[in-house]
Parts: structure tokens; C-alpha cells; sequence
């Protein structure tokens, strides 16, 4: 049952977030930004920031069982949201961290930073279902 409502709720998301962060590394693999360790720490620690305060998002569900119909099952895909956001910063995170010492991950990282971001807004922002 979870299974499904998860991959229900999230297989465009993924598949767009994947495609988007693909792109956006091949975009930035030649900027010279991607190279630099001060701003590969920098990145890391929003994605730490992000990471922890989603996280703490996530695990903030509803005490309903999600085979309750109407306005509960909007609380759970918002759940969800929130876990795919947290699950996306936490791999910006690590990503991040190793391309402050290892340059070669700059582009991912700084790629994966604007996907993070856009994940974020989805959580926060995303669209809402009607009840």
C-alpha cells in the first residue's frame, strides 16, 4: 500500500528532478564556480541547514492512517513531499561536502543545489489537492 501511494505521489517529481539535475551539470560543468572549494563549503552547509530542517518536516506526519479518504490523504502526500525534499537535500548535503575536497564533484553539487531548491519550493509551495 505505501509503496504505491509513494510512487503515485512522486514518480514525476523524481524523473523531473533527475532530468533537470542532469542537465544543469552538463551546464555547469564549465563554469569556473564549480571548482571552488569556499563556495562547495558554502553550498554544503545550506544543504546541512536544508537537510536538517526537512527532515524535521518530514517526520511531522499526521497520526491518521492514510486510507482515510478527503482531507487526510492531502496531509500525506504533503508528508511525502516534504520526505522526497528532505531525501534531495540530504544527497545535495554529501554531495557537497565531497566537492569541497574532491573538485571534479563541483558541477553535481552546484546542479544538485538548484534541483534542492526547486524540491524545496515543491514541498513548501507545491500544489495543493482539493479536498
Amino acid at each position: 500500500m505505501h509503496i504505491r501511494f509513494y510512487t503515485r505521489v512522486l514518480w514525476v517529481p523524481v524523473v523531473a528532478m533527475l532530468f533537470a539535475t542532469f542537465a544543469l551539470h552538463e551546464v555547469t560543468e564549465r563554469l569556473s564556480i564549480s571548482g571552488d572549494t569556499a563556495v562547495m563549503g558554502l553550498l554544503s552547509q545550506f544543504d546541512g541547514t536544508a537537510t536538517t530542517v526537512f527532515v524535521a518536516l518530514a517526520t511531522l506526519r499526521t497520526s491518521v492512517a492514510p486510507k482515510t479518504p478527503g482531507g487526510n490523504a492531502r496531509m500525506w502526500r504533503r508528508s511525502v513531499r516534504f520526505q522526497f525534499a528532505a531525501a534531495f537535500a540530504l544527497l545535495a548535503f554529501v554531495i557537497a561536502t565531497a566537492a569541497a575536497h574532491y573538485t571534479a564533484l563541483g558541477p553535481w553539487a552546484v546542479a544538485l543545489n538548484v534541483t534542492t531548491t526547486v524540491t524545496v519550493l515543491w514541498a513548501l509551495l507545491g500544489p495543493m489537492e482539493p479536498a
